[in-house]
């Protein structure tokens, strides 16, 4: 590989194949890196194998939603936001639809449908892909960017860094971005696995692991309650808790458990109810036929969560409601309303949808994803300190990000 390319892209994930295709286009020669045997394993394994390639909201909402840092996207999305990364996959013979009314999916709901689109539009500019191609560095000098790898030295005026960060690394993510980014005089920001299940001193979970609670609301036990409170679907597993509200908590709790050891949750898995609504429920029982106090919370709860939240508040299951004095009454109730849980651990990596931290915002140009450091070095995708919750966010912030890098100056 003696030839001098325009461009070198290490990482052949979703921003780095959308970069290659943004540069070619624009007639340049292009080597993309791929340490894998394969481009695109992690997008295939994205959305559960669909591939949840965006969302509906607006430009605005969208950078919100990535929290003070949101508008470093600007100018990524002004380039590639959501209808104009549709129409993308369009030309490229991937068809879209939304069914939930947020969630941009390939009509197939298939991933392999859209790496097999973008590789063929890789192969049709001419890219120059090399596989089983494991960069060990990336240096400056001479005039050009040389990288060294297995098969020899590549040389290229410009680089593009579109490793991804540490999620996932059976399919190769081993956080040689970050290593890459740093010989270059980037800082990067210490990175906690996001969007990852989490994992709890209590073993209660593992007893209703059959079970999808929906609409509870989750908050933090202490410390800025409101800021971090969400309602959705929660999973419990046998060692902890998941599902979309949990995964998108998870992007907070994995700092916080650095700092703090432990984090103390409180559940609302009564669909939101106060103490008043469960005051009236109670009420109503006992002026009712009464019954099983068990059997009666399985009226809102699945029954083994109904057992659970009877031992919490150390009442028998068995009790009968009639039977249920003030006291205890109220205790059950402030159980329903604040089920505790202390998170531990995060599940990990291995099964973490995306790095929180990276190399910082401040050391690289929005408008061009140019390093400020580093001329002719671009820095795309999960690589960087941005990171957005589930639902098509950080894939659409993959895409658009490697379209910038890929159209240079």
């Amino acid at each position: 590989m003696n030839k001098r390319y325009d461009l070198a892209i290490i990482g052949g994930g979703a921003s780095g194949l959308v970069a290659a295709i943004a540069a070619a286009r624009r007639r340049r020669s292009v080597v993309l890196c791929e340490k894998m045997s394969a481009p695109g394993l992690k997008l295939l394994a994205s959305g559960g194998q669909r591939c949840n390639l965006t969302n509906t909201l607006s430009t605005e909402a969208f950078m919100e939603r990535f929290g003070p840092e949101g508008r470093f996207m600007g100018p990524a999305l002004a380039e590639l936001g959501s209808e104009k990364l549709r129409s993308f996959f369009h030309e490229l013979g991937i068809e879209t639809d939304i069914r939930d009314g947020f969630r941009v999916w390939p009509a197939t709901r298939r991933s392999e449908t859209v790496l097999a689109g973008l590789l063929a539009e890789v192969k049709r500019l001419g890219v120059r892909v090399e596989v089983r191609c494991e960069v060990r560095s990336a240096l400056f000098t001479d005039g050009c960017f040389q990288l060294t790898c297995e098969a020899g030295a590549i040389a290229a005026t410009e680089l593009i860094l579109a490793t991804g960060g540490l999620t996932h690394p059976r399919l190769g993510t081993t956080g040689d971005g970050y290593r890459f980014a740093r010989a270059f005089g980037h800082r990067v920001k210490p990175c906690y696995p996001g969007g990852v299940p989490l994992l709890t001193r209590e073993r209660w979970p593992g007893r209703c692991t059959a079970h999808t609670i929906g609409k509870a609301v989750v908050r933090f036990a202490a410390g800025r309650p409101k800021k971090l409170a969400r309602t959705g679907d929660v999973i419990f597993t046998e060692r902890g808790i998941a599902g979309p509200v949990i995964l998108d908590l998870s992007r907070e709790i994995s700092p916080l458990l650095k700092k703090r050891g432990t984090v103390l949750l409180q559940l609302n898995l009564g669909r939101g109810r106060n103490r008043e609504d469960w005051q009236a429920i109670f009420k109503g029982w006992r002026q009712g036929s009464g019954g099983i106090l068990a059997e009666r919370l399985a009226e809102h709860f699945p029954p083994p969560l109904a057992e659970v939240l009877c031992e919490l508040a150390g009442l028998e299951a068995r009790t009968a409601v009639h039977a249920l004095g003030g006291e205890p009454r109220d205790r059950l109730i402030g159980i329903l309303v604040e089920t505790p849980l202390t998170v531990v651990d995060t599940a990990g990596y291995d099964q973490a949808f995306i790095t929180r931290g990276g190399v910082s915002l401040k050391e690289v140009d929005p408008s061009t994803l140019e390093s400020r450091l580093r001329p002719g070095l671009y820095l795309c995708g999960e690589l960087l300190d941005l990171d957005g919750p589930c639902g098509g966010f950080n894939l659409q912030w993959a895409f658009a990000s490697g379209y910038l890098a890929g159209l240079g100056k």
